[in-house]
């Protein structure tokens, strides 16, 4: 009688346990992965929308100097473009950086990586944060419950960006 092994779920390519695959970061193979990822998820972005807050109550200062500057006619443009600017900016250092991770996001025990299971770099990191803020601006956060109706707990601009957010303890050994 032979063993009979968990299918490794992969886009394409053999079913070996690779990092060229995909079975690497597979769930039926290693849950320890995702274990309250989505929980965890969800607290690290309160806590970085907290850190992103704090920061923007002190940019309020040289905002209300050139508010006055232009009479009022820069405020508008110019708070938008910092609030975008920074938050996409936030994400894309923070992410590609050497952590693979926000700063809430290392709080709680999280990392991302790439398909391949790689660090990503700055231009997917911005393409994450990006699709992040549109898909949920959009959707008004309706595409959030995507995360429950797959086994590695991905949001809809993970799948787009080839991101897998994984517990950065149980990733350590790969």
């Amino acid at each position: 009688m032979t063993e009979r092994k968990l299918p490794a779920i992969v886009l394409g390519g053999t079913s070996s346990n690779s990092r060229d695959d995909g079975a690497i970061h597979d769930p039926l193979l290693h849950p320890e992965f995702y274990d309250g990822v989505a929980l965890r998820r969800m607290l690290a972005f309160f806590v970085d929308l907290i850190l992103i807050s704090l920061v923007m109550l002190i940019a309020i200062i040289p905002l209300t100097v050139l508010s006055i500057i232009s009479f009022g006619l820069l405020t508008i443009p110019a708070s938008l473009f910092g609030i975008v600017a920074f938050g996409l900016l936030y994400d894309v250092f923070t992410i590609g950086g050497p952590a693979s991770a926000t700063p809430g996001m290392r709080m709680f025990g999280l990392k991302v990586i790439n398909w391949s299971g790689g660090r990503p770099d700055n231009l997917q990191a911005l393409l994450m944060s990006g699709l992040f803020w549109a898909v949920h601006g959009v959707t008004s956060w309706l595409a959030a419950a995507v995360v429950f109706l797959n086994p590695r707990w991905r949001c809809v601009h993970d799948f787009l960006a080839g991101t897998v957010v994984v517990r950065a303890d149980a990733w350590k050994g790969n």
